[in-house]
């Protein structure tokens, strides 16, 4: 989690490891880094969240504590693609970043950004301002993922374990960042407030393949 001021100064930020949706001790986690800093929930004037992709589930639980934080004072609650937000705090200056992740389903999941850190702005590799939804992913099948990268990016995934053969494979060693990186809570904040118009106002988490039904 991450707290920021009325002029959008960070003013504490707090991380833990643990499986969000089997532990669900990182609420309680949540009011003991708010108590601690000396913030009460009736405080904050807004809340934001990553959208993913990533665990459904756990993105959820997110969500649905936020929303529960900001229902009794009717506060606002948005998101930003976690992917967005990981590429924010990936880049060196102004470069392009290409996320990738496991889609499951035989798919990979990318997306490539033009980030320039220093104004904290996010766009993806066309120019457009992201949407923070589906529409700004590629879903390729693995054996296409080097054909639907542009060159050149910085290549950065939260499934490095799972993915790191095939991205060795895929490209140069010199574009890989050869671990698993994760965005901040931080970056998530940064990138809401420097760009409040490509905030999601009813934030889903971002789903990227179809839905499934069986009758």
């Amino acid at each position: 989690m991450a707290v920021f001021d009325g002029d959008g100064a960070l003013l504490f930020g707090r991380t833990w490891d643990g499986e969000p949706t089997r532990t669900p001790e990182w609420i309680a986690e949540l009011a003991k880094g708010l108590a601690e800093a000396g913030v009460a929930p009736a405080q904050l004037d807004g809340f934001v969240c990553g959208l993913g992709p990533g665990s459904f589930s756990g993105i959820r639980a997110g969500l649905s504590a936020l929303q529960g934080l900001a229902l009794p004072g009717n506060k606002p609650v948005c998101g930003v693609a976690s992917a967005a937000a990981l590429a924010l705090g990936q880049a060196e200056g102004a470069e392009l970043v290409t996320v990738i992740g496991d889609a499951r389903r035989s798919r990979i999941w990318s997306v490539t950004y033009r980030v320039d850190a220093a104004a904290r702005r996010v766009r993806l590799y066309d120019g457009r301002v992201p949407t923070h939804t589906s529409d700004d992913f590629l879903l390729t099948p693995a054996d296409e993922l080097a054909q639907a990268v542009p060159a050149g990016t910085r290549i950065v995934s939260t499934d490095w374990e799972r993915l790191s053969g095939l991205l060795g494979g895929a490209f140069g060693a010199e574009r890989l960042v050869a671990r698993a990186v994760f965005p901040t809570a931080a970056n998530v904040g940064r990138l809401a407030l420097s760009e409040p118009a490509a905030r999601v106002l009813e934030p889903l988490p971002v789903y990227l393949h179809p839905a499934v039904a069986v009758t």
